[in-house]
């Protein structure tokens, strides 16, 4: 049975174990982190800076969220407009030659050219990042739009009755002017846009571009009469599908500028992003230093104590160990 003074040596080398285990763990995630482990204490119990740097940080930390949202959105969004300005710039030179070499296998390829385009463009509309679709407000979770052949399905019935150019614009004006079936049926997105994205404390950014915009309107308008203009369930002459073939190319040049200046207000505030993202990086880089200062470690420092640390912990085990072995015949 141990003596009282065995029990008591025992008892104090325990509890130095446990100590220098302790101050080891402490140390050990100071060398890792850079920090300190009690906070408190490092700063006798003044927080206040500490969580004021803290909330910064956290700030920064959505906002950075927020920025990387945003251009991503915004980036997308310009990508899929200059698909369009680029498909539709070009078709519009084609189109516009109708006039010079009128005949029936041409046109029928103009029209058929048109109509590529024409899903192109409403693909584009389609465009979704992260399984959001882009131009439909805040109806994220479908398209923007229904499929380019399901329009022309409409259109065609609109324009069944039509002989004259004069007759398929009227329609056309109508399909797509405010309150028509372009509105009403083709777009299946939210009459209610996007939220600004907060960047910072001062900055927002309005990336609520729907396509319902005027700008797409004019687009698509002289995209659907070139493709129907050869169609043969229409049954336009020649003359009228030349007709609508030439003033689709001129309709959707004028077009152009309409996108041009989407492209650049979208441009304007894809810069503020950038911008502010800069910003926001530097003072999530200040405020963390800051933040060192405060509660920062010199690591150097921490590894020299943790291995001292260690070395008395070895020792303690050796002495623990031996004294664990001690008998009378050792004694002796």
């Amino acid at each position: 049975m141990e003596s009282v003074g065995d029990m008591a040596r025992s008892l104090v080398l325990r509890t130095n174990q446990v100590r220098l285990r302790e101050q080891m763990d402490q140390l050990a995630v100071e060398v890792a982190t850079g920090f300190v482990t009690d906070s408190a204490q490092h700063l006798n119990g003044d927080l206040t800076s500490l969580q004021e740097v803290d909330r910064t940080l956290s700030k920064l930390s959505a906002y950075r969220i927020n920025t990387t949202e945003a251009t991503y959105i915004s980036g997308t969004m310009q990508s899929s407009l200059g698909e369009m300005q680029s498909r539709s710039e070009t078709l519009s030179q084609i189109l516009i030659a109708a006039e010079l070499t009128p005949t029936a296998p041409l046109l029928k390829t103009m029209s058929d050219d048109a109509e590529n385009a024409l899903g192109q463009v409403m693909n584009g509309l389609n465009r979704s990042v992260a399984g959001r679709s882009l131009f439909g407000g805040t109806a994220t979770d479908r398209p923007a739009v229904s499929s380019s052949e399901d329009m022309l399905a409409d259109l065609r019935i609109a324009l069944a009755a039509e002989t004259t150019l004069a007759g398929v614009e009227s329609q056309l004006d109508t399909f797509f002017g405010a309150g028509g079936g372009y509105e009403t049926v083709t777009y299946e997105g939210s009459a209610t846009g996007l939220a600004s994205l907060k960047l910072s404390e001062t900055e927002t950014a309005d990336i609520d571009i729907r396509a319902t915009d005027p700008a797409f309107r004019e687009l698509l308008k002289p995209l659907a009469m070139a493709a129907l203009a050869a169609d043969d369930s229409l049954g336009f002459d020649t003359d009228l599908q030349v007709e609508l073939l030439a003033k689709s190319g001129r309709e959707l040049l004028a077009a152009q500028q309409s996108i041009v200046e989407l492209r650049a207000g979208l441009g304007a505030v894809e810069a503020r992003i950038e911008d502010t993202t800069a910003r926001n990086a530097a003072e999530t880089a200040s405020t963390s230093l800051a933040r060192l200062d405060l509660v920062g470690t010199d690591q150097y420092e921490s590894a020299t104590k943790y291995e001292n640390v260690r070395g008395q912990l070895e020792s303690l085990y050796a002495i623990t160990a031996r004294s664990q072995r001690l008998s009378l015949a050792e004694y002796l």
